[in-house]
């Protein structure tokens, strides 16, 4: 797995104690962003391509030179289940050149 993934990886635990300490109920699914930057916009929308067909919302926008997407899909906030969009997500983002900046998700008490 690419070192993104791994250092996404690695901030899961303690955004997990925050979540815990505030009462999320993390096996309820809630919707959770991606975000991702692109140098070329023709390999942004491939990504889309590929992250729509997986289930997400995918919107696609301009940051200085940069393609930013952003991909939503509802899924609960258990180990197993980061473990599995982040893999997800990294893997088609990483695929098409573009550099994963991270998610966030709501608290759901």
């Amino acid at each position: 797995m690419s070192s993104s993934y791994e250092f996404q990886l690695s901030m899961w635990a303690p955004q997990r104690e925050q979540r815990t300490e505030m009462g999320d109920a993390l096996a309820t699914p809630r919707p959770v962003e991606h975000f991702a930057y692109f140098g070329r916009r023709r390999h942004a929308e491939a990504a889309a391509d590929e992250l729509v067909a997986a289930g997400f919302t995918v919107g696609l926008g301009r940051r200085r030179l940069k393609t930013v997407l952003e991909a939503t899909r509802d899924e609960p906030l258990q180990d197993d289940d980061v473990a599995r969009f982040l893999t997800d997500v990294i893997t088609i983002v990483e695929r098409h050149g573009g550099e994963y900046d991270g998610w966030g998700a709501t608290v759901e008490a």
